[in-house]
């Protein structure tokens, strides 16, 4: 790989080098995804819909946390990252959608996890059995503004923006996107894997092909369009064909 150079557009400007406005937001979020609730577990109608309330309940908090950490955040992510997008983002993102639904349509990991006695069932939730069109309304706009704006904003911003670079170099604040160690793409992957595990196989070549992107641009805000991209699609193809454990 090329030797680390600083980014070319920041160079010699002040830099925050804290990691908590890239970790925090990320963290927030997982915290609140680890109460999300276990529909498989419930059979009483009433159990069922308190776990719905619960469900939007949480994806509204995730929103609207997320969006006040980022909002706080702006300047340190601008000062690290002026604001430019490529059209090769969007192309990324729809070549990536299309790796992660023809992958995860193969169902390999979970045959894989049952035979090792794991069970990593994510919540599957169809908002359309839910006879309150004011909570199902909420859902679907929450759901969706959580898929494609609010995690590819705090995935990439840990992901590219903290952790390749951290795991590249230590002293990470002035390392550019270009160039990084297979150690550091590697460790995206890895990422990956570890926070989808009913879908490694898919994380695996989707972070891998964002990684490629970020080496190709060096440009974070082409890796938050992609995952967008990807998120919005997917968030579509969920909605058209009902497949509510791709949510």
């Amino acid at each position: 790989m090329a030797k680390k150079e600083l980014q070319q557009d920041t160079a010699g400007s002040p830099r925050s080098s804290s990691s908590l406005p890239f970790v925090l937001p990320l963290v927030v979020f997982l915290l609140i995804a680890s109460r999300y609730p276990d529909f498989a577990s419930e059979e009483e109608p009433s159990a069922i819909l308190a776990s719905t309330y619960w469900y939007v309940g949480m994806i509204a908090l995730q929103v609207v946390l997320a969006a006040g950490l980022l909002v706080y955040f702006r300047k340190i992510y601008l000062q690290h990252f002026p604001f430019r997008i490529s059209l090769l983002s969007v192309a990324v993102g729809g070549v990536g959608v299309a790796i992660w639904i023809g992958i995860c349509s193969l169902k390999l990991e979970p045959r894989v996890l049952g035979l090792l006695g794991f069970d990593f069932s994510r919540p599957s939730f169809d908002p359309f059995t839910l006879e309150d069109s004011g909570v199902r309304t909420a859902f679907l706009f929450f759901r969706i503004l959580l898929l494609a704006v609010i995690v590819p904003l705090i995935e990439e911003l840990f992901l590219r923006g903290w952790f390749v670079r951290w795991v590249e170099d230590p002293e990470w604040e002035n390392l550019s996107l270009r160039g990084l160690s297979w150690k550091a793409l590697l460790a995206a992957s890895a990422y990956g894997v570890l926070t989808h595990p009913t879908e490694a196989i898919a994380a695996f070549v989707w972070f891998g092909l964002i990684s490629w992107l970020m080496n190709r641009t060096g440009n974070l805000w082409d890796c938050v369009v992609a995952h967008a991209v990807t998120n919005l699609l997917l968030g579509v193809y969920v909605l058209i064909f009902a497949q509510w454990h791709l949510w």
